[in-house]
């Protein structure tokens, strides 16, 4: 082995489904040294004998012992306490989030795997699991060295970390420049008082009662806070306390290592985001959308109101792309995105399932023709000409419209009658609205209603993309390219 090889972070995966191992085999093992084992028990058996990975993917949902137990008897060895957990799980509800935070997860991967986020989030907590041990130490040495804190001054003084050290009421006796720098007071400024002068009023109170719990159990305790600048902005800190003993184990004082992790928070955000929106256009995409539909299925049977599905197709949109190229088609459907959401209302959702075919969710739409009615404003201000670098290009719509309760009660039932409204618009001359009719089932060929629908056990974003696997919408796209 050459001994100037980097050495390469190692991940155990633990899934009991084969075919979810070898996908996270693939999308990872060029970068990181992966294990892998089928079961929680057989995991906790490797671990045992191997040296402990520095990341760990787990799935929930598995025989006999699932990824809760098995991640609450990793936190509860020392040897395996420390290390990252983050979970593969098809369930997005609260519920199950909170139960695995409280088990020890760090993270959360959702199936079906985007392997962009899978990757990020990968990268990311392995870094911050890095930087943490580092801290870890750096505060371990300051416990241990107290009585040589003088010497150790002039490297506190030049950390890159912002550093407080108090009394044990809790008072400030010392701030390092990197505080001043990213706190804007100078140790002048808060020379005895209490770091809550920090506070932003936006940390959960539960965070402070915890933190507290722990520093009176005279034990480290790490958390995020989020505080407020001399200048008034808000950032995210992750802070890192410890109590410092002296010889006879009593306290003393307090060293607190904080970082600015806003930057991170916000690459959190924007992978969430990204995750559930089309890149182009920023609105929902195929998953978050049918996720809406199903929320506003529960919202009108719960208040016995209607909604409307809507299809949207732009008519001869290829033409355009292949006469001025993809720069100007993606400007044309940006601007047509733009233009579906002057016509709903804040209410609604707007989606973008794919090329140029959109959908919009209208809740609460009382009588029929209101549905219409938007339909109508959508076709008329699609019609209106697109001005792309000095040129008038013209399109049109097909729109299928299609309403709950009268064509459908579910998300996949909706959206195959509003998905042949639409059809029938295109068949019917393009440019022009269609209401859903029963009689469009059999225009549209559609011989197999099982092709609309898909496992019972899958969620929205799941069902809606039984649309994509039906041998009728593919033959409908074909046609929308004549």
């Amino acid at each position: 082995m050459n001994p100037c090889a980097v050495q390469r972070s190692r991940i155990l995966i633990v899934d009991d489904t084969p075919a979810n191992v070898e996908i996270l085999l693939g999308l990872l093992e060029d970068d990181y040294d992966t294990r892998f084992a089928l079961s929680g028990r057989q995991a906790l058996a490797l671990l045992r004998r191997i040296e402990p990975p520095d990341l760990i993917l787990l799935d929930v949902m598995m025989p006999e012992m699932d990824g809760y137990a098995v991640c609450a008897a990793l936190k509860g060895d020392p040897r395996t306490a420390a290390i990252p957990v983050l979970f593969i799980t098809a369930k997005t509800d609260a519920d199950s989030e909170t139960q695995a935070l409280a088990a020890g997860a760090v993270d959360f991967i959702h199936k079906p795997i985007n392997k962009d986020v899978l990757r990020a989030r990968v990268r990311l907590h392995l870094q911050l699991a890095q930087r943490t041990a580092a801290l870890q130490r750096s505060l371990a040495e300051i416990e241990q060295a107290q009585q040589q804190l003088q010497v150790l001054s002039t490297a506190i003084d030049q950390s890159p970390t912002s550093i407080i050290i108090t009394g044990l009421d809790a008072t400030i006796q010392y701030v390092n420049p990197c505080f001043t720098e990213e706190t804007g007071y100078a140790l002048q400024e808060v020379m005895g008082q209490n770091p809550r002068f920090l506070q932003s009023g936006l940390t959960d109170r539960a965070t402070f009662a915890e933190m507290w719990r722990c520093l009176s159990r005279g034990e480290p305790w790490i958390g995020e806070m989020i505080n407020r600048r001399k200048s008034g902005e808000v950032y995210w800190e992750e802070a890192h306390i410890a109590p410092v003993k002296d010889a006879g184990g009593q306290i003393t004082h307090y060293v607190v290592v904080k970082m600015d992790i806003t930057e991170r928070k916000r690459a959190y955000e924007r992978i969430a985001y990204m995750a559930h929106h089309d890149a182009l256009t920023e609105l929902p995409n195929r998953a978050l959308f049918f996720e809406r539909v199903a929320h506003g299925l529960a919202l009108a049977r719960r208040r016995q109101t209607r909604l409307a599905l809507l299809f949207i197709d732009l008519d001869r949109f290829k033409a355009i792309n292949d006469r001025y190229g993809h720069a100007v088609g993606d400007t044309v459907l940006q601007e047509a995105a733009r233009r579906l959401g002057a016509c709903v209302r804040e209410s609604d959702t707007l989606g973008r399932l794919g090329g140029d075919e959109f959908v919009a969710l209208l809740l609460d739409v009382g009588a029929t023709d209101n549905a219409l009615s938007v339909a109508d404003k959508i076709n008329q201000t699609l019609r209106q000409p697109f001005i792309v670098d000095e040129k008038a290009l013209s399109l049109s719509s097909s729109i299928g419209v299609a309403l709950y309760p009268d064509h459908g009660e579910d998300p996949i039932e909706l959206a195959k009658c509003a998905d042949c409204a639409m059809y029938c618009a295109k068949q019917s001359g393009r440019d022009n609205v269609k209401l859903f009719q029963a009689g469009m089932l059999e225009m549209s060929e559609i011989s197999d209603p099982e092709q609309w629908s898909s496992r019972p056990d899958a969620g929205a974003a799941e069902n809606s993309a039984a649309l994509q696997r039906n041998p009728h919408h593919a033959m409908q796209k074909n046609a929308q390219k004549e």
